[in-house]
């Protein structure tokens, strides 16, 4: 059970470790929780930005989307984890071209870096040489999520809804999201992984530095800031975030139309001027913050 959860969080972890937009001045947006209401609907539904990675030992988990369960029926995720094949993922998650494995494109450096962290990653020693055919961004965040360490709030957000036998549903298909990794190429996605292990970080100051920005709650700064400490291509954007972000908004537009449920989706995905809070005004709804905090262990 461990494992397949596992699978499951490894999979939608797209959004949050993205090239950063420049933020909008014009209506800066702070906050992960809103409140949706207009175009006739008759009772509120809600939009909550997750991240998939999370630092359980610094921070606790974000309080408020939680108490959204005893208000709403229902909650979709990226996803529908409970529908999600993990022999699927494990096949996707191998580069299929033996030419273009990781220890056959990495330099020298980068290369003995990546070894050293494999060292202590048991995870990562479970692959074996196997490691360097994993393709770069599954690689990347097998090593945030430190040997299962990370915690994963969409992840906790779902088990919680599933006690409270709420119903769950997803936004995309694992097809769908695997074709947005897959339309970066393999030398792409290994140039991000080598200025990623430039960086000199450890998995835990990874994941760390991760969390210290999503609770922030900057969701207009939120991508520059941590394409500063992991930098990633730029057409990630394009790819992972202003064309899933139309899809999802209308995916969304078409739920609203029949229910009010709550919607988690990666943080990445809520700010600038291409976010899904800007979509959803421009298809005539209104989002109104919900101001909360995060608080900090110790």
């Amino acid at each position: 059970m461990k494992t397949r959860m596992y699978l499951k969080t490894i999979v939608i972890c797209l959004t949050l470790g993205i090239a950063g937009f420049k933020p909008s001045f014009a209506q800066h947006k702070k906050g992960l929780l809103w409140e949706i209401s207009g175009k006739g609907m008759t009772k509120p539904a809600y939009l909550f930005g997750t991240v998939h990675l999370y630092d359980t030992s610094s921070y606790y988990l974000p309080e408020a989307p939680f108490a959204l369960l005893d208000k709403v029926k229902k909650v979709y995720f990226e996803v529908d984890f409970g529908h999600i094949n993990t022999n699927d993922i494990m096949e996707a998650m191998f580069i299929t071209d033996t030419t273009q494995t990781i220890d056959k494109l990495l330099d020298a450096a980068s290369l003995a870096k990546l070894k050293q962290m494999a060292a202590v990653s048991a995870t990562l020693k479970m692959f074996g040489d196997k490691m360097y055919s994993l393709k770069p961004i599954f690689l990347q965040t097998i090593l945030m999520n430190n040997d299962g360490k990370a915690s994963s709030v969409d992840m906790e957000l779902y088990k919680a809804a599933i006690n409270k036998k709420d119903s769950v549903g997803g936004l995309e298909t694992i097809k769908e999201q695997m074709d947005a990794i897959n339309a970066i190429s393999i030398p792409v996605q290994t140039d991000m992984l080598r200025q990623s292990l430039l960086k000199n970080m450890s998995s835990e100051q990874m994941l760390s530095q991760l969390t210290a920005i999503y609770v922030k709650q900057d969701i207009e700064n939120m991508l520059n800031e941590i394409n500063d400490d992991m930098p990633l291509d730029a057409n990630f954007n394009e790819v992972l975030l202003i064309k899933r972000n139309v899809v999802i908004a209308d995916r969304i537009d078409a739920l609203l139309r029949k229910e009010s449920p709550l919607i988690a989706v990666g943080g990445g995905h809520l700010g600038t001027e291409t976010g899904l809070i800007a979509l959803l005004q421009k298809k005539g709804y209104t989002l109104k913050n919900i101001p909360f905090t995060i608080n900090k262990k110790h």
